[in-house]
């Protein structure tokens, strides 16, 4: 019986060969070398994709043998060798496999910046509001591509820092890897400082004037609408990162917190890749057959 390749084993793959891209199979040479760094890393992109515990991965990799050969896996590691694997890979890694994630698809220069806000404490929201508990949330600000969808850039902080001090160092970073030709965001982000820089770097910058005086109106009159509404490609990718992957960070220190997050937006790009891969090898197959017949109005019986 042939086998029909699911999304997960098609994700599993995908990940596992970006992985072998960016770290070395063992820590050392004095490792065990039962699993490789790079396996573990695939598990924990795994688990973000179907977000799951642990010991629930554990169990559904021991139930498909396919996924064991798409990571191959000589047998499935422990739920705790998992955690403990994903606790020593350093965020450096993931960054590194954000800018690999992000060329999957071509970059078009256009990037929409936007933030959002991950709980960083999980409990639930009843209880949270019964006990009247005060939770910090972990601010995450994208960069992302707005003909693709694909996050380019990643910016996290825990601190009250203005919107204007992370847009700069967000894009600087950014166009070290991808091209940035347009910049679009909110009125959050209006500052004259940011604009001169962006435009410094040859980046035109698509950000709205908060209306104070007539000349700041016509400013924002003369910007096309249908330029500045790009910058909702973010929403679009921040409600889709949370719906899919979950809007909580569930590991307890700062650095699990980032790494976390850079973990979601990874998943995201290569679930985006994937399905624009689908859809392009499914428009391929597609053959309409010419006919030179006319259809009636009516009916729509062909008129021969």
């Amino acid at each position: 019986m042939e086998f029909n390749e699911t999304g997960l084993y098609k994700f599993a793959c995908h990940t596992y060969g970006l992985c072998k891209k960016a770290v070395k199979p063992y820590r050392s040479r004095f490792s065990k070398k039962t699993y490789t760094q790079q396996q573990h890393l695939a598990i924990s992109l795994l688990k973000a994709k179907t977000n799951k515990k642990f010991y629930e991965l554990e169990e559904l990799l021991v139930l498909s043998p396919k996924l064991q050969e798409a990571l191959e896996l000589n047998q499935v590691p422990d739920h705790t060798t998992m955690c403990r694997a994903m606790q020593r890979l350093k965020p450096l890694v993931f960054q590194l496999l954000l800018i690999l994630s992000g060329r999957l698809l071509p970059a078009s220069g256009k990037l929409a910046v936007d933030s959002t806000g991950f709980d960083r404490r999980h409990a639930s929201k009843h209880y949270v509001k019964r006990a009247k508990m005060t939770l910090s949330s972990m601010k995450t600000t994208y960069a992302v591509d707005t003909d693709t969808l694909m996050i380019l850039g990643v910016h996290t902080t825990v601190t009250r820092k203005h919107d204007t001090q992370i847009i700069l160092p967000l894009i600087e970073k950014t166009m070290q890897h991808f091209p940035v030709k347009v910049c679009c965001a909110d009125k959050g982000y209006d500052s004259k400082e940011v604009r001169d820089s962006l435009r410094k770097a040859g980046v035109r910058p698509l950000i709205k004037h908060r209306e104070f005086t007539p000349k700041q109106k016509a400013h924002n009159q003369h910007m096309k609408k249908e330029d500045y509404l790009q910058r909702l490609m973010t929403e679009t990718d921040n409600s889709t990162t949370k719906r899919k992957y979950g809007d909580t960070l569930t590991t307890k220190t700062y650095w699990k917190q980032v790494r976390e997050t850079l973990i979601k937006a990874i998943t995201h790009n290569i679930d985006r890749h994937l399905i624009l891969l689908i859809h392009t090898r499914i428009a391929t197959k597609l053959k309409i057959p010419k006919t030179n017949m006319r259809y009636d109005n009516g009916v729509g019986a062909p008129i021969q």
